[in-house]
């Protein structure tokens, strides 16, 4: 393992191992590692040739596609770091991630270039707009406008000289509960959390990864990057909005892997169809961005049991990975995160930095090669995540004797019923175990006696009905009184971030509005 590799090194080797191997493929194209690596090397070239110089940073808003994988590792041989944003996005979304990083250069789909009109005198650093087909704009100000086809047509690749210790990419966190944070990844940040998922996934040239997650998200990021390493091929299947179209691509193209977060997993048990597909080539699945209750995990289980059901937890500010649960230990330890994965400690500490006693709560805490350079322009939030003993992660949990790490909830999330402080994911557990009910968020609302009053919202199978009383009743069997829900309200979906993370803020908002009555 070489201790000054770059991504762009890792898509090199890959491709001189085997340049005929299909490294992307879709409805549409195929794509292989020799493929990729000519047009990254064009890609590199065009934006030097148009001023991107080592430590730039240049944003990516482009769907899952053969364009997003040339302009992203295009970027980083350019020796430019890469702002991936959500391609589904609005002017002042785009304008505060461009602006708060200072891009000098923006890649985006043709109509998405619309955003940018008029914007110019707005966004001083813009100097480059990439338009993947004809763009919507005229050319205005200082905004040079390309088209992404004819950046592909330089005679000579470029690869800068750039070291494991520059800046990658800057991803900004989902803003479930304020600005976005810019979390800086280095190369070796990145690398390291590569090697290390490569290694215990036991990932191979011959691994096709069924790919749901958009690619700007940080778990999406992670799955392509360590394909990648590993040789593999990414298959891209759609998303879960039709779980039967996504199992179809996963029977057609051969899958042998099937990432997703807990959203992933609920739509495509509650479709009730995954029996009518051949998934024998299923070797695994992984599930992270959010801990999945141990019901819909036995749900997997009981629907494709020959399937190794891996249990991840990271954050972005880790290079996406942190812990996970074997899946040999997954019966015996259902409902834990697992330990850290190879080149992270994991440990348990209180508001003062010590390790606190086995079982008991406090943050988890993390050391490790993949822990980002801190929150770009932002000293203070740095400071305050980024301490002596390790990343303070605002995860509250406890470690079991045997040193297996279970997570009671966020910080922020912290329902204050009463005398009591209360997670809600022990709640959400157990109302999951019902089987009408296919995806349950708890919060707190305000309550006059209690001070925060527990709700439940819950989604049901489909064609399935849920009643108060027998979510209390489940509740009533798994917990004591004084966490039982005083409200439960029936939704027919989440409200959830483009990378379906519960947006936890906004359930507080439904109930005052009346919603689920």
């Amino acid at each position: 393992m070489g201790t000054n590799e770059t991504l762009h090194d890792l898509l090199l080797r890959s491709a001189e191992h085997a340049p005929e191997q299909p490294l992307f493929v879709s409805k549409k194209e195929v794509v292989s590692y020799q493929d990729l690596e000519r047009d990254t090397g064009r890609f590199a070239a065009a934006l030097r040739r148009q001023g991107v110089t080592r430590g730039d940073r240049v944003a990516l808003a482009l769907d899952n596609g053969a364009e997003y994988l040339t302009a992203y590792y295009g970027i980083l041989k350019a020796g430019a770091a890469v702002v991936p944003l959500c391609p589904d996005t609005r002017t002042s979304t785009l304008s505060y991630a461009l602006n708060h990083c200072e891009a000098r250069g923006v890649v985006l789909g043709s109509r998405n270039t619309k955003l940018l009109e008029g914007q110019s005198g707005e966004l001083p650093h813009l100097r480059l707009l990439a338009s993947v087909g004809a763009p919507a704009i005229e050319e205005e100000g200082q905004l040079k406008i390309s088209e992404y086809s004819a950046m592909l047509e330089e005679p000579e690749p470029f690869v800068g000289s750039t070291t494991s210790e520059d800046l990658a990419s800057i991803i900004y966190t989902s803003g479930t509960t304020a600005k976005p944070k810019g979390v800086m990844l280095s190369h070796g940040n990145l690398v390291a959390n590569v090697r290390s998922i490569v290694q215990y996934l036991e990932l191979t040239a011959a691994d096709r990864i069924a790919m749901v997650l958009p690619f700007f998200y940080s778990y999406g990021n992670s799955v392509l990057h360590t394909h990648i390493c590993a040789g593999g091929t990414v298959v891209a299947v759609g998303t879960m909005a039709f779980p039967a179209a996504v199992l179809s691509g996963i029977q057609e193209h051969r899958c042998t892997g099937l990432s997703g977060v807990p959203s992933t997993f609920a739509r495509m048990l509650q479709s009730s169809v995954v029996q009518k597909f051949d998934l024998s080539r299923l070797r695994y699945i992984t599930q992270a961005g959010c801990p999945m209750a141990p019901a819909p995990t036995e749900k997997i289980r009981q629907n494709i049991p020959h399937v190794a059901v891996y249990v991840m937890y990271g954050q972005t500010e880790a290079s996406a990975r942190l812990s996970y649960l074997p899946p040999a230990d997954l019966e015996r330890k259902l409902g834990s995160i697992g330990m850290g994965i190879p080149g992270v400690t994991l440990k348990i500490m209180d508001e003062q930095g010590s390790e606190v006693t086995r079982d008991t709560v406090g943050e988890i805490v993390a050391q490790g090669a993949n822990i980002m350079q801190g929150y770009w322009n932002n000293p203070e939030e740095t400071a305050r995540v980024m301490r002596p003993e390790g990343l303070r992660t605002g995860d509250l949990a406890r470690m079991d004797d045997e040193g297996y790490i279970w997570i009671i909830g966020r910080n922020s999330d912290m329902i204050k019923s009463g005398a009591h402080r209360i997670g809600p994911k022990e709640i959400e557990d157990a109302v999951e175990r019902l089987p009408e009910i296919a995806q349950c968020a708890v919060t707190g609302v305000p309550d006059e006696l209690l001070g925060e009053a527990i709700t439940a919202f819950v989604v049901p199978i489909k064609g399935a009905t849920i009643t108060r009383n027998q979510v209390l009743r489940i509740c009533h069997e798994y917990l004591p009184r004084f966490k039982m829900p005083k409200h439960v309200r029936v939704v027919d979906s989440l409200p959830r971030t483009a990378t379906g993370k519960l947006r936890r803020r906004e359930l507080k908002d439904w109930f005052a509005e009346g919603r689920g009555e």
